[in-house]
């Protein structure tokens, strides 16, 4: 299919750029680009396959060791920074700062909010518990966490928590530092297990299952409602209001197709991967 001159051809002269090498993979149905240690799937938002035709092609690639990643149009256009900044912790050509060096200190919401929106590739997103890795006086990692809540299903005391969300500053890795902030949570709030999500499209798994975790489920792909305008992704329940409303004074079409034929494209990933740390 190739590449094509626009977000595509400077995604692939971006990782020219940035690994010195890059190679346009010649495929029937993908357009994907590969360097030494990644391989990129570039998804048009107007594209036509299914989440099972990214899962095979992700499998694929895991069968040669290779990490993949699904790189969705609105995605480079709206998150850059943040997509550069994976790409280099891919390509292994970040500073390396080691954990154990850092200072652990609670942050406020605002600065969890500032530093995830900069960091992560989802932005910040509601957590009750936000930890951040100091070098000196600046932040170069970030955690969130749930508070613990009780899981009488499986048993009278048992409680559990939720990392939310964990960044590092761009072009830094932080050695240790997940593993770090974790145990400084757990100390303060004992649980009987801590559970996560890897997203598929970027991720499958490793970092989570050398530090412990166990892979206990693989979420169905989920569905979202771009907003052509913003470059907001949705969910169907949580469109705004206001354009909800307006699907109900309507009788004739699904709310799909309303969506659609008013400035929205449906787009999905290929799910996410559950992991528990028992502690």
């Amino acid at each position: 299919m190739g590449i094509n001159p626009f977000w595509q051809e400077d995604v692939f002269l971006t990782l020219q750029a940035i690994c010195h090498e890059a190679d346009i993979v010649e495929e029937t149905k993908f357009n994907i680009i590969e360097t030494e240690n990644l391989a990129i799937n570039l998804i048009s938002i107007h594209q036509n396959l299914l989440p099972n035709d990214y899962i095979v092609l992700q499998e694929r690639y895991q069968q040669i060791n290779k990490q993949l990643v699904h790189l969705w149009q609105d995605v480079w256009l709206n998150r850059r920074n943040q997509v550069l900044s994976r790409f280099r912790s891919f390509s292994e050509i970040n500073d390396r700062f080691h954990g154990r060096k850092a200072k652990i200190k609670s942050i406020s919401i605002l600065e969890a909010k500032d530093f995830l929106d900069d960091n992560h590739l989802q932005g910040y997103i509601n957590a009750k518990l936000h930890y951040g890795l100091f070098n000196g006086d600046d932040i170069i990692a970030v955690a969130s966490f749930s508070m613990a809540r009780p899981m009488k299903s499986k048993g009278e005391n048992y409680k559990s928590a939720e990392l939310v969300r964990f960044a590092t500053k761009a072009g830094i890795t932080v050695v240790g530092g997940l593993s770090k902030l974790i145990k400084h949570y757990l100390k303060l709030n004992p649980v009987n297990d801590l559970m996560t999500y890897a997203d598929r499209d970027w991720s499958i798994g490793k970092g989570y299952e050398k530090m412990g975790f166990e892979l206990t489920e693989i979420v169905k792909p989920i569905f979202f409602f771009l907003n052509m305008e913003s470059g907001i992704r949705y969910l169907a329940n949580k469109v705004p209001q206001e354009t909800l409303d307006e699907f109900e004074q309507q009788k004739t079409l699904t709310l799909q197709k309303f969506l659609t034929e008013n400035g929205y494209q449906q787009v999905f990933n290929t799910g996410n991967l559950k992991y528990l740390y028992y502690t």
